[in-house]
């Protein structure tokens, strides 16, 4: 199952880098990533595929804790 995480955040070039170290830190291998700027805003969206169960969870409560970020969501 694919899942896929959405951030928004502060239009700061380390906002992208502390997202995608998430998955790096765990190795964590993304399938499609895209970064889009709005005004002072960027919309992070990556999709990940494979995830063991609580995973995501985990990665999304880790998201939304990271400097920069004002929101984050799962779907799948």
């Amino acid at each position: 199952m694919t899942v896929r995480f959405l951030v928004a955040g502060e239009a700061s070039p380390e906002l992208a880098l502390r997202v995608l170290n998430l998955l790096a830190l765990r190795s964590i291998a993304f399938d499609a990533a895209s970064v889009e700027r709005d005004g002072d805003t960027y919309r992070i969206g990556v999709a990940v595929s494979g995830l063991e169960d609580g995973v995501a969870e985990l990665l999304l409560a880790k998201m939304r804790a990271l400097v920069l970020v004002e929101s984050a969501t799962l779907s799948s």
